[in-house]
This record gives C-alpha cells, structure tokens and sequence, in this order.
C-alpha cells in the first residue's frame, strides 16, 4: 500500500504575476486566481516585504506558533523563495499555503509558514494552474477547512 496521497492534472496555464506594494499576497494572489477561474494552483515566487508573519505548526494543538519580522528601516525582507499552493474551497473560498524563505540582512534568515505580511516593493510569482484537478484537490487538502490561519 502507498505511503503517500496525490492529485493528477494537466498543467494548464502558466501565468508571470506581480504583486504589488502595499498588497497582502494572500489577498492578491487569491483575487488573481478567482478573477482568472482557477481552481488549484502550484505558485512559486521571489521578490521583497515589508513586513511578514511566519508560524510554524502544531499538529498536536491544530495551531501555528508565529512570530513577527520586519525589514530595518530603508530596507526590505527579501523574499529568497516564496512556494505553495491554493485550492478553492467547498464554500467557493481559496485556501492558500505558502512557505517563505526570508533574509533580512545576509546573516539573518527567517523561514516557516507565511501567515500575513505586506509587499514592498513588489512579488514576482509564477503560477501553474492544474486543470482537472480541483475536486480530488479539494478531497486531498480537505484537512485545510480546520486550520485556516
């Protein structure tokens, strides 16, 4: 028996995004992929923040432990690598998971679960739609319903 679970699509489109400053990437990414009728995606990206949330999670207690990181002044946290995914949801809602790498000076670095932040100046992603995968997504991420941060 497999140790593993998976979700079988064929890679759709592929857009170049850019998330401008100011902007929540969660919000913008889900407002991109709804105004484009995508319903799962694979996103990578790179780019900079102003400020970001990153948590780490307890399965045990169903929480992140987060902790809060901001660029020094004139500054950006640079976005070393950004990777995730989103699924919409049974409620027609995206449910978006993203890792960040983050540096905010070459000897500091800071990684986890990207929970909030803000864009500065801007995020370049690419974003890979999987077509015809959305209902087994759904099934596959359903965990996801319980632990939205």
């Amino acid at each position: 028996m497999p140790e593993y679970e998976m979700v079988h699509g064929a890679t759709g489109r592929i857009f170049f995004v850019k998330i401008l400053e100011e902007a929540s990437p969660h919000r913008a990414i889900e407002e991109f992929l709804a105004d484009n009728g995508i319903e799962f995606a694979v996103i990578k990206g790179i780019g900079g923040m102003a400020w970001a949330r990153l948590g780490v999670f307890s399965p045990d207690e169903n929480k992140y432990y987060v902790t809060d990181v901001e660029a020094e002044p004139a500054r950006v946290l640079e976005v070393v690598s950004l990777i995730g995914n989103s699924v919409r949801g049974p409620d027609g809602s995206y449910y978006t998971h993203l890792h960040a790498t983050l540096a905010k000076s070459p000897d500091k670095v800071y990684a986890g679960h990207l929970v909030d932040g803000r864009v500065r100046p801007f995020l370049e992603l690419t974003v890979i739609e999987l077509v015809g995968a959305g209902e087994e997504a759904r099934r596959l991420l359903a965990h996801r319903w319980g632990t939205r941060s």
